[in-house]
């Protein structure tokens, strides 16, 4: 009984393989993955984008002097006393200035990931409430690091060849005086959503109150330098959601990633809180790609009808991004975006690979499972089930690129066509952390990666 158990599932996969009609090879399966990870020697399994998981070689933790990280010492202050404030955590975050290597990785591929310790363990996602941890920028030749909560701090990302203590150190700013709101430093899903740094302007997105219980993605700017941040009002809008939205309501449903658009523009991702209809809405900031101007003015949609957009990269084929989007439960998206048009439509919530959580039905959501035939644009990749997806960056191979997951605590390499319309290879790394933002360092051909469970600085080599 048991050995034919073993063989339904590869009974079935050659009845499909032999079924050509029955099989959408453009779509993924974790049937597909489970059996070609086992039997890569199928020649169907050339022919679909099955995920490829690499195997975790070799784990070595590495012992810290304590005198060289002196993190030890805070963790130990730390423990004694859970119940902290604010400002008793600011002043144990701003008294931190060595990150030491704890972990090093070698995978099956002979890639590496190395991972470094950073304050503190109330920062983690279980003490925080799910707040996001930590997001990149680079300048001059730093890794400029911002938290959930808008604290800022930098080093030289050289550091990170090494396998050495890194120095850490950190810049002060008016963010506390600009943003009021306690609920961006108590644990919780409100927060920083993303940085960007061109041309020594400082951008940065958070969920913004815009009155009492009510909230949206906007940007504030700073001049950037390392002795204070003053910050001021880029981007932002009347428009809101309220926490008491029904049928539901999700901070964490607020997009918030920035990229340079060129032209001197910018673009903002914004998710719809889960104010579904908002997505479809032209004239809502919400649920969509927005350019906005050096002024903060918008300019138009790019896209429209998504859900709660986390990742965008600009692919270097003409003016096309790839966006990396949460779906409900299941369906989470990699689609690509034109910036030069306007109101592309991605379908949410008419249309998606996923379902509402806890399967009830919502007005005016179907989710239709194509959405092409509904008039939208298909995903170039969707993963089923969701993985937690969130930022994605350039590999340092041409139409490759990594994305992280939260989730599922693994990082994907994804190889795509010239033209960007299917995958040609995916594979996943088990890091065992949710990976909130991660960044490619060209100079030095690595990425940077925010873990949020311990939390750590995670530095992966792909040889």
């Amino acid at each position: 009984m048991k050995i034919r158990k073993k063989f339904i599932p590869l009974l079935i996969f050659f009845l499909l393989s032999s079924c050509a009609s029955l099989v959408d090879k453009n779509k993924p399966n974790p049937l597909y993955d489970d059996i070609c990870n086992k039997l890569k020697f199928l020649s169907f399994c050339d022919e679909i984008p099955y995920v490829e998981k690499i195997e975790i070689y070799d784990l070595q933790n590495v012992d810290s002097v304590d005198d060289e990280c002196n993190l030890v010492y805070l963790e130990e202050k730390i423990e004694q006393n859970m119940e902290l404030s604010y400002e008793e955590k600011l002043s144990y975050y701003s008294s931190f200035d060595t990150s030491c290597l704890k972990e090093v990785i070698e995978y099956s591929d002979k890639t590496y990931l190395k991972k470094y310790s950073f304050c503190c363990s109330f920062f983690n996602t279980k003490n925080s409430g799910q707040k996001s941890f930590a997001y990149f920028a680079l300048h001059e030749d730093n890794l400029i690091l911002s938290l959930g909560s808008g604290e800022f701090s930098y080093f030289s990302y050289h550091d990170l060849l090494l396998d050495l203590p890194i120095n850490v150190s950190h810049i002060e700013s008016n963010f506390r005086e600009i943003v009021i709101d306690e609920e961006i430093y108590n644990p919780g899903w409100f927060s920083v959503k993303d940085i960007l740094i061109e041309d020594d302007l400082l951008l940065i997105s958070y969920t913004k109150e815009v009155e009492e219980n009510c909230y949206n993605t906007s940007i504030l700017k700073a001049d950037f330098n390392y002795n204070f941040l003053e910050f001021r009002e880029f981007f932002t809008s009347d428009e809101c959601i309220n926490t008491n939205n029904k049928p539901s309501f999700s901070g964490h449903s607020s997009g918030g990633k920035i990229s340079n658009a060129g032209n001197d523009n910018y673009i903002l991702t914004t998710g719809e809180f889960l104010k579904r209809q908002r997505a479809q809405d032209k004239f809502s900031i919400l649920g969509k790609t927005l350019v906005i101007d050096k002024n903060g003015k918008k300019i138009k949609n790019a896209s429209i009808g998504h859900r709660n957009p986390q990742g965008l990269v600009y692919s270097g084929i003409e003016s096309k991004f790839l966006l990396t989007e949460h779906g409900p439960l299941g369906g989470d998206e990699i689609n690509v975006i034109d910036v030069t048009k306007e109101d592309i439509n991605y379908g949410w919530p008419i249309s998606s690979y996923g379902e509402h959580y806890g399967n009830i039905e919502i007005e005016n959501a179907p989710l239709y499972k194509s959405h092409s035939i509904y008039g939208f644009h298909e995903p170039v990749y969707f993963f089923n089930p969701s993985i937690g997806i969130s930022a994605i960056d350039i590999g340092k191979d041409n139409n490759v690129y990594f994305l992280a997951s939260l989730n599922n605590r693994s990082l994907y390499k994804i190889g795509f066509n010239s033209d960007l319309t299917k995958p040609e290879m995916l594979k996943n790394y088990p890091v065992r952390e949710r990976i909130r933002d991660l960044i490619f360092i060209k100079d030095i051909k690595l990425h940077v990666l925010s873990f949020e469970d311990t939390p750590y600085i995670g530095v992966f080599i792909d040889n």
